[in-house]
């Protein structure tokens, strides 16, 4: 009977432990732990080195239902010239009588840094048998990501647009260091990396336990992003030094040689495979300064996160426009952009914008917006999944403010009949030079009824004329527009290919609105701005035309085109 206990008992260790006793390394469980004991951990401070600190078990907190967390103390030389426990050391390997327990992975702000919690190594085997996270109180020893290659305001931009997911970002030095022969193993350097490339963001903790037959690891023993299933680019890693901070000590270093993919981020760690590649979005951006000739690209790589590929986009993209352009201030810039994708219905996507903006403040910021509209329509977009195959970018910027607004327009005092062209002279006052007038051209609809034919000549920034005709409309008393039928997805990308551009030109025909209840608009064809929605209203009618400028209007004029017989 007592074989048998015993046997049941070692099979159940062989269950629970299966992933470890396979890759030989031995382990030991919470349950085994007291205070007291003694062990060592593993880490690298300087280079690539792994060194040893000493550590010491004071107890382990939690139950088998919430799950554990294992206090101890670290001390040695080592944790003295480190400032103690850092950001960075988070996954570091912790051994007692010669057998991992778990994973540094805890701390308390601004308490004594020489004290940690380990996520024990048991929870963080279970990522391989897809284990569910749980919430944890404690403070990640990583949450900052470092990035290198961007400007101090691209630091700042990035780090505005991430603070909603809980992330701080820090600019480290580019690594410049040879780590191709530099493998990963318990205690050794790595790197979680999000944009590589001409840019790098990411973020550096330490190995805890690696299977040598299958190469899959785990580190961190905490969350990097907690995106459960994930597929971010795994890296060796430099670190330069270890700096002491009151709040909490960190690791400054350079991310390295992509050795493989992190497939699990989760509450108890990270998890990958050495040598399996993550799926990408290659970028290219072009920015070039007009001012003095200056030219900078940047060429990277992304991760496929949904959340997160709209926010990586727009910083490398305002970035690379602050390298180039290096001022603050207004200015005007010209994007233009092309993406391409598939959807997992809609097919072969292709969206590609080119449009100009002015902003007297900070043209940079203003740049890039509707790139990151874009990415966001398809990233987040309710209908269906959508993968990215390739983001390219091309922006001209100037300080000069190459905008103008529409003063007044006019044409010949003379009646015209359907399918005549009208000529339209349009005069503009530019900033800070003389007014100056451009000629277009107006056909009147082949069907066009006889009486006054009210055309509105507008920029193409649908913002601002839009604004100003629901206020115009409200203080006109008319209906507020219905509710329009639900667009599909491939409506909206259309919308957004065919949307008017701030540098053009918009002529097109309103609406004659009766008194008379049920009393139909003079102008067939014609939307009603008073009984359709904001969508119809911005596509405006069959009969809009487009012309571009080389410069943003502003504004708009109405004229009154008298149709019948001459």
């Amino acid at each position: 009977m007592k074989h048998c206990k015993f046997l049941l008992a070692f099979i159940l260790i062989l269950c629970i432990n299966g992933i470890a006793v396979a890759a030989n390394i031995p382990t030991i469980s919470v349950d085994e732990l007291h205070p007291g004991m003694r062990g060592y951990a593993k880490t690298v401070i300087k280079g690539v080195n792994i060194e040893t600190f000493d550590v010491e078990i004071l107890g382990v907190t939690g139950s088998d239902v919430a799950g554990h967390n294992i206090l101890i103390k670290a001390s040695g030389p080592l944790i003295e010239k480190s400032g103690g426990i850092a950001q960075g050391m988070s996954g570091s390997p912790v051994y007692i009588d010669g057998r991992l327990a778990g994973a540094v992975a805890y701390g308390k702000a601004f308490s004594d840094p020489n004290y940690c919690f380990l996520t024990p190594i048991e929870e963080m085997l279970k990522m391989f048998e897809n284990y569910e996270p749980r919430p944890s109180v404690f403070l990640p020893k990583n949450t900052p990501l470092m990035v290198s290659g961007f400007t101090d305001d691209g630091v700042q931009y990035l780090s505005d647009k991430l603070l909603p997911l809980g992330l701080k970002t820090y600019a480290v030095p580019t690594g410049n260091q040879d780590l191709s022969n530099v493998p990963l193993e318990p205690g050794s350097s790595i790197g979680v990396e999000l944009v590589r490339g001409y840019l790098s963001i990411g973020a550096i903790g330490t190995v805890t336990w690696k299977d040598d037959d299958t190469g899959r690891i785990l580190a961190f023993g905490h969350p990097f992003l907690q995106r459960g299933s994930a597929d971010y680019f795994m890296t060796n890693a430099w670190i330069f030094a270890s700096i002491p901070n009151m709040e909490s000590s960190f690791k400054v270093g350079a991310l390295g040689n992509l050795k493989g993919r992190i497939s699990q981020d989760r509450a108890t760690g990270i998890a990958g495979i050495i040598n399996e590649n993550p799926k990408v979005i290659p970028m290219f951006v072009s920015v070039t300064d007009k001012d003095r000739g200056l030219h900078r690209t940047a060429s990277v790589q992304l991760i496929t996160d949904e959340d997160l590929v709209p926010t990586l986009i727009d910083g490398v993209c305002y970035n690379t426009v602050n390298q180039a352009f290096d001022r603050r201030g207004g200015g005007t810039s010209r994007i233009s952009f092309n993406i391409t994708a598939r959807g997992e219905d809609e097919g072969q996507i292709n969206l590609k914008r080119e449009n100009m903006f002015f902003n007297n403040a900070d043209v940079a910021k203003a740049t890039n917006g509707e790139l990151a509209f874009a990415c966001d329509m398809l990233m987040r977009n309710k209908f269906e999944k959508v993968t990215i195959f390739d983001v390219n970018v091309n922006v001209e910027i100037t300080s000069g403010f190459e905008v103008a607004e529409i003063v007044s327009a006019k044409m010949p005092n003379k009646r015209f009949k359907p399918g005549d062209i009208v000529p339209l002279t349009i005069e503009f006052k530019p900033y800070r030079a003389a007014n100056f007038t451009k000629q277009i051209e107006f056909k009147v609809p082949e069907n066009q009824k006889t009486g006054p034919m009210n055309i509105i000549i507008r920029s193409g920034n649908a913002y601002v004329w839009l604004t100003k005709l629901i206020k115009k409309q409200k203080e006109e008393g008319t209906v507020a527009p219905n509710e329009e039928k639900k667009l599909q997805f491939k409506e909206f990308l259309q919308d957004f290919n065919e949307a008017d551009r701030n540098n053009e030109i918009i002529v097109d025909i309103l609406p004659n609105i009766k008194k008379n209840a049920g009393e139909k608009p003079a102008n067939s064809g014609v939307p009603n701005p008073a009984l359709t929605g904001f969508r119809t209203i911005i596509k405006g009618s069959k009969y809009k035309q487009k012309y571009p400028l080389d410069f943003i209007a502003n504004g708009e004029v109405e004229l009154t085109v008298p149709v019948g017989i001459k």
